[in-house]
């Protein structure tokens, strides 16, 4: 009996210190906010932190009305959505090249592929600093494995090569809608840059 009351006391001394709240921290230094702490984000990644600039988060300067931001996504970097159903997505990847990614494009839309001297015959556009080239389709639109085909849809967007990397600026919707939001796309695109 007497060994097990020592054990109860035992168990109890061990878990009494184990209960006590830790002391508070309060942090009292403070400095002054620099240009260096634009645009800082608290939950950022250590790879958004440490990324050279130039390589880091795409940033658009501007979101044209009626243009409603989505959260990002894998493949997606910046994300909206505009009209009925129609979205606008800016990307980077590492493969494929420009006349994959551009047939690629072309293909959920049914067009035949383009070859390089087609492709070089593509109106330039500016994405980022880079010269890339302005894509343009419309029909019916197969957006990818399980989503269904859209009829009288089109894409607008560029495709450019930013140092071996894919950067990609793409609109899809129902026809009307894409041409009537072309020019915004335009001026939303000539406002990206890297963070």
């Amino acid at each position: 009996m007497k060994f097990r009351g020592l054990s109860v006391c035992l168990a109890l001394s061990l878990l009494v210190p184990a209960c006590r709240k830790p002391p508070e921290v309060t942090v009292e230094e403070t400095r002054v906010a620099t240009k260096a702490d634009d645009g800082q984000k608290l939950d950022a990644t250590s790879n958004e932190r440490f990324q050279e600039p130039g390589n880091g988060p795409i940033l658009a300067s501007m979101v044209p009305d009626g243009w409603l931001t989505l959260p990002s996504s894998e493949f997606r970097l910046l994300n909206y959505r505009f009209g009925t159903t129609g979205e606008v997505a800016v990307g980077i990847s590492s493969g494929g090249g420009l006349a994959v990614n551009i047939n690629r494009w072309l293909h959920q839309f049914g067009a035949d592929p383009l070859d390089e001297k087609q492709i070089d015959a593509l109106e330039p556009f500016n994405l980022l600093n880079v010269q890339g080239v302005w894509v343009e389709a419309k029909g019916d639109f197969e957006p990818g494995i399980n989503l269904d085909k859209r009829t009288g849809q089109a894409l607008a967007g560029v495709i450019a090569n930013d140092r071996g990397r894919i950067v990609t600026v793409k609109m899809t919707g129902p026809e009307e809608e894409v041409a009537a939001q072309k020019e915004a796309l335009k001026t939303f695109i000539r406002g990206l840059r890297y963070r």
